[in-house]
């Protein structure tokens, strides 16, 4: 079985949207300043690594859920989150925490990234780094827990698929009975 010591580019934009969406249903009254950053730096990291449908999927997830939290605090309409937002227990621990923050530095000191991206990435490292609690976490232990971590990443990353393929059809669902 193979330990992953460090993040890869996918798995760390995963667990970004995935604070993201955390954040957005933490707070469910307004859409927090953070959200545009967050979302870029991943749509950032998406281009300067090349993701492909990994960043595509997870940049329309975020764009899906923010819409959704918008229409909630604009109108009171409650949608369902795309998929189920507990799946995701663990939180990145220190050395997890260090290894995101390096490589959203080091996607900033890209020369694809342009100053508004790599404004966004150093934002997103702060940001990610006071949601987990990384000085809590520097006192408290260095046993790293990034391969479990990424573990469950992959493993959201399909399910937000799934959760996006069966909004896509309900959507279509929906258009096409008001045709009719």
């Amino acid at each position: 079985m193979k330990v992953n010591t460090c993040f890869t580019p996918t798995e760390a934009c995963t667990l970004i949207a995935h604070q993201a969406v955390s954040t957005l249903d933490a707070v469910q009254t307004e859409i927090p300043p953070c959200m545009k950053e967050l979302r870029t730096a991943v749509e950032a990291m998406a281009a300067v690594h090349d993701l492909g449908k990994d960043g595509e999927t997870l940049l329309d997830w975020l764009d899906t859920e923010i819409a959704n939290a918008e229409l909630y605090a604009a109108e009171g309409v409650n949608r369902p989150y795309l998929i189920d937002m507990e799946f995701l227990t663990v939180e990145p621990d220190a050395v997890a925490q260090m290894d995101l923050v390096w490589l959203l530095f080091e996607t900033a000191a890209a020369e694809k990234c342009g100053p508004e991206q790599r404004q966004a990435l150093v934002n997103t490292a702060q940001t990610i780094t006071e949601m987990c609690g990384l000085g809590n976490l520097l006192m408290a232990t260095l046993e790293p827990n990034v391969s479990k971590l990424a573990e469950g990443l992959n493993a959201e990353l399909d399910d937000i698929r799934v959760g996006l393929q069966a909004n896509a059809m309900e959507c279509a669902d929906s258009a096409q009975q008001e045709i009719h």
